[in-house]
């Protein structure tokens, strides 16, 4: 009895890690599936179908069956080749297949009757979505790295899509999609939950569960409605945000932002920021450990920024607080040094009190990724 319980136990733990692995690689993945037929229209069974990632060379092989149909269910999002063979027939290089987050890429694919080796290249991809059935919207790599953000805070780039916003919520800004609350949306960083549910916060709120910087961030996609069964847990949308990883190239990228009350406009109440100073830099490296197999990337983000703050205060004299006058003084700007009387001065007036301060802010943020394909 005691064996099968826990002959019950392990099996049920394997289940349990195996299903929520599965669940996190479709939802950062992506699909690539078609149909392998003759010139004839008739299905093509047991062609072989290879999709080769072209940042790492892994290599994906899949048959088509007895209707010619093959599927590539978890594919990492990238660049492939697809290569489709069998014999007696010409093969097939399907090239530029740009795989984005949650995309299906449906391929017709017509094969010829060739006695001898032939290969057909083709370069032309169909970019509607058959299969979908979801309102959503991608961003993909190159519009993360070239769209201007002035925080460079990935939640910003959010308000690209239709129907997305940030309006003003009881904890601060918050992501609003088609007009649904933020705590109604579900977060997801590479398969992980990315919700905050931290300082009283709610979930889906627009304070980010950890630091994340804009250069780590691949691409990402927001489903407004009709999101697949492998998301769950949302009666809003849902934000699927895929991180980059390290390929067979070696890369590295560096960057400083800097701002100063010259560069900065004016704030509300048409005065200028004084003594404002902000510095925001950072790296990106990326690269191989084994060829083909192994890759790591890791990025780093610090933030220095100083600004000083006008504080305006009314202190009353010795005089004026005995003899209970009603009458303010004049107010004083808090920046200015405070005064100091003189040894031995005798003046029974106390000088007005300055609170000067100084505010400043810093942060760093960095990440490390290492990948293996075998």
């Amino acid at each position: 009895m005691k064996n099968l319980l826990c002959a019950f136990f392990m099996l049920a733990l394997v289940l349990g890690i195996s299903s929520s692995a599965w669940g996190q690689s479709q939802i950062t993945a992506g699909t690539v599936q078609g149909d392998v037929l003759d010139e004839k229209g008739g299905s093509v069974a047991g062609a072989t179908v290879e999709a080769k990632n072209l940042a790492t060379n892994f290599v994906q092989t899949d048959t088509s069956g007895t209707d010619g149909h093959f599927a590539f269910l978890s594919l990492v999002p990238g660049r492939y080749t697809l290569t489709i063979s069998k014999a007696g027939f010409a093969t097939i290089i399907q090239e530029n297949v740009n795989l984005t987050v949650g995309q299906t890429i449906t391929l017709p694919v017509t094969m010829k009757v060739s006695s001898v080796a032939q290969q057909i290249v083709v370069s032309d991809v169909p970019i509607v979505e058959v299969t979908k059935t979801e309102s959503s919207a991608t961003l993909d790599e190159i519009s993360v790295a070239t769209t201007p953000v002035l925080g460079r805070k990935f939640e910003d780039l959010l308000t690209l899509t239709p129907g997305v916003s940030i309006t003003q919520g009881p904890d601060g800004d918050e992501i609003n999609i088609n007009g649904q609350r933020g705590i109604f949306n579900n977060i997801s960083l590479d398969g992980g939950d990315y919700n905050n549910g931290f300082f009283g916060e709610q979930m889906g709120g627009q304070r980010a569960a950890i630091d994340i910087t804009l250069e780590a961030v691949k691409e990402f996609q927001i489903t407004a409605s009709g999101a697949n069964a492998e998301f769950g847990r949302s009666a809003g949308g849902i934000i699927n945000v895929i991180t980059k990883s390290g390929t067979n190239a070696i890369h590295g990228s560096g960057f400083e932002y800097f701002r100063t009350e010259a560069l900065t406009a004016a704030t509300s109440d048409g005065k200028p920021l004084q003594d404002f100073r902000r510095n925001q830099f950072g790296f990106v490296v990326s690269g191989p450990i084994i060829h083909d197999k192994t890759f790591f990337f890791g990025d780093y983000q610090g933030l220095r920024q100083l600004i000083a703050r006008v504080r305006i205060s009314t202190v009353p004299t010795v005089s004026s607080a005995r003899s209970g006058a009603s009458s303010r003084p004049s107010p004083v700007a808090a920046l200015q040094p405070t005064p100091r009387r003189r040894a031995g001065s005798r003046s029974r007036r106390t000088p007005p009190r300055i609170a000067a301060g100084t505010p400043s802010r810093r942060s760093d943020a960095g990440r490390r990724r290492a990948a293996a394909t075998w």
